[in-house]
């Protein structure tokens, strides 16, 4: 009988990524078992293993993917405010366009929020989780410095605060999307009352 051919680690990587998304869509927990995750993706416990050590691993794996898509998507949009042909004319109206750049994957910030729960008990995970390991915070909130400073404003909080303060807000916004008619214009009004709230009129 012909042996199917071996895939590669990465491939593999990708499908076990894809088959936890799948059974978190499906039942809001990252609570499954390291076999009902390899069969969904048609491995077994070894190819599992050989590439994730555990379940929470793999789910701060996902997690971390789909942030770094999230993080483009706001780049991208703050690059253009910061073009002088492209910008808008408020600081409001940049907000608006920030936010409607983003993709509308309620189920990132449905696991963000599970593996939030899991952190505040849980120490280890929560330095896992933690948004002072890397460098995407200060980045942002540079970003967002200089966006308020286009439309006349200067931050008063420095600027990995001012990005975690924006970020809070977005994604407690988001949160609330499956209680809240009017979502889009809630996301557009916190947010845009945080940056305006932790930004002043230069001083003369």
């Amino acid at each position: 009988m012909q042996q199917r051919p071996a895939r590669r680690k990465p491939e593999t990587r990708r499908l076990l990524l894809a088959a936890a998304a799948e059974l978190f869509v499906e039942r809001g927990t990252i609570g499954h078992r390291v076999e009902e995750i390899a069969s969904r993706a048609g491995f077994t416990r070894g190819a599992f293993y050989s590439n994730f050590a555990t379940v929470d691993e793999l789910y701060l794996a996902l997690h971390q993917e789909q942030a770094v898509g999230v993080w483009a998507h706001i780049r991208q949009a703050l690059a253009r405010e910061a073009s002088d042909t492209q910008r808008h004319a408020t600081l409001e109206a940049a907000v608006g366009h920030i936010l409607d750049s983003l993709p509308s994957d309620r189920e990132w910030f449905s696991l963000h929020a599970v593996l939030l729960a899991k952190a505040a008990a849980d120490p280890v995970f929560a330095d896992a989780l933690s948004l002072d390991r890397d460098d995407v915070a200060h980045e942002l909130g540079e970003q967002f410095a200089a966006l308020a400073r286009i439309h006349g404003r200067e931050p008063v909080v420095a600027p990995t605060v001012l990005a975690k303060a924006v970020v809070a807000a977005h994604i407690g916004a988001v949160g609330l999307t499956p209680v809240d008619h009017d979502a889009s214009a809630t996301r557009r009004t916190v947010v845009f009352a945080v940056l305006r709230g932790l930004t002043a009129d230069p001083v003369s």
